[in-house]
C-alpha cells in the first residue's frame, strides 16, 4: 500500500475475483514499468488481432484508455474496439465512446427484466426502426447512438448453468482443471452422446443463422424489439420495399427453473397483417429423471433436449393456440395466442401484408415514383387509378401562381384564420407554425434524419387521419390549380388510409416530401434567371418571395387604375369583380393579417430582393402604383391599414418607395415604362379630399408631386391624433415635418417626441419615464434618407436628360415670389454638403461641427446631422452603409473603408449588426 493511501477510509480498492487495480498514476513517468509493460501488451494485441475489448473500460482511467488505444492504433488504424461500459448514464457513455473512439458497445441483459427501461436501447441494437422514413440521398449528418451488441450474460456475469435461453447458452469451463471430453461429432448421430448439424443447440443456431443470411440478402435492415412481460420478447425484421415482416417471438429463463416456478400464461401478440408460415419452432424440454446420471462428456445443460421445427404452417405448431384475423385503426392484424411456450422457447412468423393494404401499398409506391426511383421496388399497377393522379403532379404545379404557392408552402395561423381556419394542432405537442407544407416539412426535417417514430406527430398519424384531411380540405376549399391540388393530395391519402398504421408516418412524410419538392421545382421556373441559375443559397432567399407575399380579401390592397393591362381579379358575392393582387407582409407572424399587414417602410425595404430580383415584375408595378395612389401631403403611408386605418407618419418611406421605382426602371425590361402608368389616386388635391379614385395622372407626375412637396415643406397633423391613434405618443409627436434643407440640399425633419424612420421604438413605460419618449427619434438630416433622396435626384436628372421624365426642376416659394431648382443643382449641393457635415475627420482642425466636444470616434460617418439633441448625430449606427449603397457617390473611397472597417469592428456580432454602438 502506498504511503497516503486511505484505503481502509474511502473506497479505493475494489475487490474481485478475477481483477486486479493498477495504479497507473497520471502520467508515464508515476509508473514507468507498468506504462511500458502494458503498451507492449497492447502493441502485441493489434498485431494479432483485428480488435480489442476493453474489459471493465470504467475501471481503467479515461487517459490511460486512451494512451493505450492510441499505441494499437499506431499499429493498427481500422482496430475494431469493443468496450464494456455498465452505467445507467448515458452521458458516461458517450464520454467514453468520443474519447477512446469505440466501435461497439456490449450491453448485459442480465437482469434487465428488473429494469425495463433498459429495452429502450434495444430498439437501437438494428440500423433502422421499422417504418423508418425513406431518407435522400443527400442528409446531414447526425449524431448516432453507438452500435451495441446485446448479450444474455457478460463473462462479468457469473449466472446458474441452470438458466436456459434458447439464443446464447455460455458454458463455463475450467481450461486448467477440465477432464471431460468434447461430445462425438457423428454426421449421422442417433443418440445423446454424438452430435451434428441436426441436433439440440447447433441445430437452431444453424436454422437462425440461414434466416439471418436470407434476411439480410433480401433487404430486411428494419428492426423492432418489444417486450410483452417480464421474460418474452418480439425482435421484428422488416424489409422496406417488400413490406414483409420476420417476428420472432422468445421466452427467457431469467431465473433458476429449479427454484422459480414458470406459469403458462403468455401475454397474446398482435401481428399487423398475416402469417404465411412458421419459419423456426424450438423449445427447451427438461428431462429431470435423469438429472442425477453422470455424462462423461461435456454438456451446458445435459437434462435437457431441444425439439425444433422448421417452414412449418400455422395450424401444425405446438407453441401456437389460435391466431385470430382482427380490425383496428383500419388495418388487418393477427391476434396469437400461446401454449406450452416454457422458458427456453422461441418462434418465428413469416409474415406479409393483408392482400388488400399490399394492393394500395402497392399502388401509392407506383405513383412515388416519380418523385424518387427508390419506390420502383414493389411497387404495382392500379387499375382503378383516380383521373387526378393520371398525369404527373408537376403538370398540376405548373398551373399555379406564386401567389398560390403562397397558400400551398406557406400561411402562418393569422393568416390561415383569416379563412376560418388556423394551423393544425398537434395533441400534446403544438400547433404547426404553417398551414401549408412546408408546416409539416419543418418538423419532418427535424425527425426524418432520426427516425423519430415516437415523435408526436407520428403517434398523431398513427392513431388517426386527421393530418391528412387537414392538408386535403384546406385546398379543396379554394378554386382552380389549388384545388387540382387537394384533389391529388386526397387521393394520395385515400390508399394511405388503407396500409397498416405503423406505415403511415413514412408514407405520409414520402408523400408530402415529393410534392413539396415538386412546388419548389415548380415555383423557381416561375422566378428569373438569376434564381433558377443560382445557388442552393439564393434559392432558399428567394423563397421570402413565396413566404411574405400573399393575396387576402381581408387586407387587400388599395384598387390600381382599371386601365392597366393584366392585373387580375376575383368574384365575389357583393361586389361581383374585385381586383386582387399580392400584398407584402411587414413579419411573420405578428404583421400578416388584417389592418397591420401592410405598411410601407416595409414593403419597399423589401420589394427589391422579394419580387424585382426574383422576376414578379407585374406584382411589383401594381404594388408600386398601388401605394402611389395613396399619396398624400408628399408621403405615402407608414402603415397602410388597408385603407381604412392609414398612418402618414414616417419620413422615410416614401424615399424607400422612389428608390423601388428606380430599381424597377433599371432592372425590368422596359421598366421605364412604368412613368407613364396611370396612377389612380386617393387624394388627388391636398386642400381637400376627394372621393377615392376621383383622378389618375401619370406616375412622373406623383414623383414630382413628392419632391415639390418636400421643398416647398411638408408641415401638418395627423388625422385623428390622439390616443385613440396612439396611446403612448406625446401630443406632439403627432406633428408630422419634413423638408428641404436650402443649404444643403438634405431632407429634413421630425422633432424630438415622434420617430419618423425604421428606428421607431416609443418607449410605452410610465414606470421607467420613457412613455412618449422614443428611444431613437433621429430627427434632422438622417443619413440614409440623404442618401436615398441623393440616389433619386440623380436618377431625375439621368430620366430627364434621356428624355423619360418631363420635369427638370422644382419650384420653391419665398417671400411670395417662386423660384426655380433644378435637379442638376439640388444633386450638386448634397454631393458637395455630404463628407462635410456627416464624415468626422481625424484631424479636430478639419472639422465644420459646431460642438467637437461631442465626438467620441473619428473616422466614421454621423448617424444624423442637426438633431435637436446634438449628441444623437455624433452616434456610430448602421445606417450608414445604406446611404453607400443607393448612393455610393457620396463616399470619398478610403473614407468609407475605414467607417465599414469601424462598423464590423464595434458593431457586427454572430448574429448581426448591432443598431448602435456600445461604447
Amino acid at each position: 500500500m502506498s504511503a497516503g493511501s486511505q484505503v481502509y477510509l474511502r473506497r479505493e480498492l475494489v475487490c474481485q475475483g478475477d481483477t486486479i487495480k493498477l495504479r497507473y498514476g497520471e502520467k508515464p513517468e508515476d509508473s514507468p514499468y507498468l506504462w511500458a509493460h502494458m503498451k507492449t501488451y497492447t502493441e502485441i494485441t493489434a498485431r494479432v488481432f483485428s480488435g480489442l475489448c476493453l474489459v471493465n473500460c470504467l475501471s481503467t482511467p479515461l487517459h490511460v484508455s486512451e494512451a493505450m488505444l492510441s499505441a494499437a492504433r499506431s499499429i493498427k488504424p481500422n482496430l475494431y474496439v469493443i468496450a464494456d461500459i455498465s452505467t445507467s448514464s448515458q452521458h458516461i457513455e458517450n464520454v467514453h465512446v468520443t474519447r477512446l473512439g469505440i466501435t461497439s458497445l456490449v450491453r448485459d441483459d442480465v437482469g434487465s427484466s428488473e429494469r425495463q427501461e433498459d429495452w429502450g436501447y434495444q430498439s437501437l441494437f438494428g440500423k433502422e426502426p421499422v417504418g423508418a422514413f425513406c431518407q435522400p440521398s443527400h442528409r446531414p449528418l447526425i449524431p448516432a447512438v453507438t452500435h451495441t451488441m446485446l448479450m444474455d450474460r457478460s463473462h462479468n456475469h457469473h449466472s446458474p448453468i441452470q438458466i436456459i435461453n434458447i439464443i446464447i447458452i455460455i458454458v463455463q469451463l475450467s481450461t486448467m482443471k477440465e477432464n471431460q471430453q468434447y461430445t462425438c461429432w457423428n454426421s449421422e448421430a442417433h443418440t445423446s452422446s454424438q452430435v451434428n448439424l441436426q441436433t439440440g443447440m447447433l441445430a437452431v443456431k444453424l436454422a437462425l443463422n440461414r434466416l439471418h443470411h436470407k434476411l439480410a440478402a433480401e433487404g430486411f435492415s428494419q428492426v423492432y424489439v418489444e417486450q410483452l412481460d417480464e421474460c418474452v420478447v418480439a425482435v421484428t425484421r422488416h424489409c422496406p420495399s417488400s413490406h414483409q415482416s420476420v417476428v420472432a417471438v422468445l421466452r427467457r429463463a431469467i431465473k433458476n427453473p429449479e427454484t422459480h416456478y414458470y406459469t403458462n400464461d403468455v401475454p397474446p401478440m398482435l401481428i399487423p397483417g398475416r402469417i404465411k408460415e412458421v419459419v423456426v419452432e424450438a423449445r427447451t424440454i427438461v428431462n429431470r429423471t435423469n438429472s442425477n446420471k453422470k455424462d462423461d462428456n461435456m454438456s451446458a445443460l445435459p437434462n435437457c433436449t431441444i425439439d425444433i421445427k422448421e417452414h412449418i404452417q400455422l395450424n401444425d405448431s405446438k407453441l401456437v393456440k389460435k391466431a385470430d384475423m382482427v380490425s383496428k385503426h383500419n388495418s388487418v392484424l393477427q391476434e396469437v395466442a400461446f401454449e406450452k411456450f416454457t422458458p427456453g422457447s422461441i418462434i418465428i412468423f413469416r409474415v406479409t401484408l393483408e392482400p388488400r393494404s399490399h394492393e394500395k401499398l402497392g399502388a401509392l409506391r407506383s405513383h412515388l415514383i416519380q418523385f424518387s426511383p427508390q419506390y420502383q421496388t414493389g411497387s404495382l399497377a392500379d387499375n382503378s387509378t383516380p383521373s387526378i393522379l393520371t398525369k404527373p403532379l408537376m403538370i398540376i404545379m405548373s398551373k399555379l401562381t406564386l401567389a398560390d404557392m403562397n397558400v400551398l408552402l406557406y400561411h402562418c395561423d393569422a393568416e390561415e384564420r383569416e379563412d376560418g381556419r388556423g394551423c393544425y394542432n398537434i395533441p400534446s405537442w403544438l400547433p404547426l407554425n404553417y398551414g401549408g407544407l412546408q408546416g409539416l416539412m419543418s418538423v419532418l426535417a427535424e425527425i426524418r434524419p432520426k427516425n423519430d417514430l415516437g415523435h408526436p406527430l407520428c403517434d398523431n398519424l398513427r392513431q388517426g387521419d386527421w393530418m391528412m384531411d387537414y392538408v386535403s380540405n384546406r385546398l379543396l376549399a379554394k378554386e382552380g390549380a389549388l384545388g387540382e391540388v387537394g384533389h391529388w393530395f386526397q387521393a394520395m391519402f385515400g390508399y394511405l388510409k388503407h396500409i397498416p398504421r405503423y406505415l403511415v408516418p413514412c408514407y405520409f412524410d414520402s408523400i408530402i416530401q415529393g410534392a413539396y419538392n415538386t412546388a419548389l421545382e415548380a415555383v423557381f421556373k416561375r422566378m428569373s434567371s438569376f434564381v433558377q441559375n443560382g445557388s442552393s443559397l439564393v434559392k432558399q432567399l428567394a423563397l421570402g418571395s413565396v413566404q411574405m407575399c400573399g393575396v387576402d380579401h381581408s387586407w387587400a390592397m388599395p384598387t390600381i387604375s382599371p386601365h392597366l393591362k393584366d392585373v387580375q381579379s376575383s368574384f365575389n358575392e357583393v361586389t361581383k369583380e374585385e381586383q386582387c393582387f399580392v400584398s407584402l407582409a411587414a413579419g411573420l407572424p405578428h404583421f400578416c393579417a388584417g389592418v397591420f399587414r401592410c405598411w410601407g417602410r416595409d414593403t419597399f425595404i423589401s420589394l427589391r430582393g422579394l419580387l424585382l430580383l426574383t422576376g414578379r415584375y407585374l406584382e411589383a408595378r401594381n404594388i408600386i402604383l398601388a401605394f402611389g395612389g395613396t399619396l398624400h401631403h408628399g408621403l405615402i403611408p407608414n402603415l397602410l391599414g388597408s385603407g381604412t386605418n392609414v398612418r402618414y407618419n414616417c419620413r422615410d418611406s416614401v424615399w424607400w418607395w422612389l428608390q423601388c421605382i428606380q430599381e424597377y426602371c433599371t432592372l425590368v425590361p422596359d421598366g421605364v415604362s412604368i412613368l407613364k402608368c396611370p396612377v389612380k389616386r386617393m387624394y388627388p388635391n391636398i386642400s381637400e379630399q376627394k372621393p377615392y379614385g376621383a383622378g389618375e395622372q401619370p406616375l412622373y407626375d406623383v414623383i414630382q408631386e413628392v419632391m415639390q412637396r418636400h421643398m416647398h415643406g411638408i408641415q401638418f397633423r395627423e388625422t385623428n391624433a390622439g390616443p385613440q391613434l396612439d396611446s403612448n405618443m406625446t401630443d406632439e409627436g403627432f406633428n408630422v415635418e419634413a423638408a428641404v434643407d436650402q443649404t444643403t440640399g438634405f431632407i429634413s425633419g421630425g422633432n424630438r417626441f415622434n420617430c419618423g424612420t425604421w428606428m421607431d421604438k416609443m418607449g410605452e413605460s410610465e414606470r421607467a419615464h420613457n412613455k412618449g419618449i422614443p428611444a431613437t427619434p433621429r430627427d434632422g438630416s438622417a443619413v440614409e434618407i440623404v442618401g436615398l433622396c441623393k440616389s433619386t435626384v440623380r436618377w431625375i436628372v439621368k430620366l430627364h436628360n434621356n428624355g423619360h421624365f418631363p420635369y427638370a426642376a422644382v419650384n420653391i416659394c419665398r417671400g411670395g415670389q417662386t423660384y426655380s431648382e433644378s435637379y442638376a443643382k439640388w444633386d450638386l449641393k448634397i454631393q458637395e454638403n455630404f463628407e462635410k457635415k456627416f464624415y468626422i475627420p481625424h484631424d479636430p482642425k478639419d472639422y465644420e461641427g459646431k460642438q467637437p466636444e461631442l465626438v467620441h470616434k473619428r473616422g466614421i460617418y454621423k448617424d444624423s446631422f442637426g438633431s435637436s439633441s446634438p449628441w444623437c448625430d455624433y452616434q456610430l449606427r448602421t445606417n450608414f452603409p445604406i446611404a453607400m449603397v443607393v448612393a455610393p457617390e457620396l463616399f470619398t473611397v478610403e473614407k468609407a473603408w475605414e467607417a465599414l472597417g469601424i462598423a464590423e469592428r464595434k458593431l457586427l456580432g454572430p448574429l448581426g449588426m448591432k443598431t448602435l454602438d456600445p461604447e
